[in-house]
């Protein structure tokens, strides 16, 4: 390996389960977290939802862990001329994201060896909002794509891809787990590749979804003991 990579941590400032699951994650593989920057909640209106999905408990807090680990920590917008002006400060060349809006060019393109996203859906099949009913409705596979992230929405190069395995005995929930757990388990791998000077193709810009309509969320769960069954490993 011949790059050392000084990574921004683009990330949210309220309690948020891929925020701290993404820093362990980054911790344990031993890269280098070389600042964290996180933005503050911004209120946005959504169809109301038809599937409840269990909250999960989060312990700590990335404003305790970044000072657990002196790691320099700022409460800043995204796409703002403070954090243009941290990344430069802090030398950073690399980025990943664990909660962020859409990042801008002026951002992205001052990161030399990119922004990457986990992005719970396979590109360009299933982009934008609500990957995983999206997926159920098209009857498209359910799985995660890791990408070095451009200034178009789930768009930019390939890095890695894998779709999740599906049982007899899942169910939405236990669906979207897999589907978290998968994003948390490309994480190094995908970080690796970039280590290794990979060469990542481009992605085709597909459909983009926006959030699902409360009453297409309604026929996705009558739909999704069908699904499970069509798409069983054997």
């Amino acid at each position: 390996m011949n790059k050392k990579l000084n990574i921004v941590l683009f990330c949210y400032n309220f309690p948020h389960r891929k925020t701290i699951d993404f820093f362990n994650k980054l911790y344990q593989n031993q890269f280098n977290i070389s600042l964290i920057l996180a933005a503050n909640y911004i209120q946005i209106e959504s169809p109301k939802s038809a599937i409840s999905l269990p909250k999960k408990h989060i312990q700590s807090s990335i404003d305790e862990l970044a000072k657990k680990h002196s790691i320099p920590f700022f409460v800043v917008k995204h796409n703002s001329q403070d954090t243009i002006q941290l990344v430069k400060e802090y030398k950073i060349n690399f980025g990943v994201i664990s909660g962020a809006r859409i990042l801008n060019k002026k951002v992205i393109n001052l990161i030399r060896y990119g922004v990457i996203n986990f992005h719970p859906g396979i590109l360009p099949y299933i982009r934008g909002l609500d990957s995983i009913l999206w997926a159920i409705y098209k009857k498209y596979p359910i799985g995660v794509t890791a990408h070095l992230i451009n200034d178009k929405i789930d768009s930019g190069l390939l890095v890695c891809q894998q779709k999740i395995n599906i049982s007899f005995d899942d169910n939405i929930e236990s669906l979207y787990e897999k589907n978290y757990q998968l994003q948390l388990d490309l994480l190094p791998i995908s970080l690796n590749l970039v280590l290794q000077n990979k060469i990542f193709k481009d992605l085709e810009l597909g459909e983009y979804n926006s959030k699902m309509t409360y009453e297409m969320q309604l026929m996705v769960k009558k739909s999704i003991n069908q699904y499970i069954k069509n798409n069983l490993i054997e």
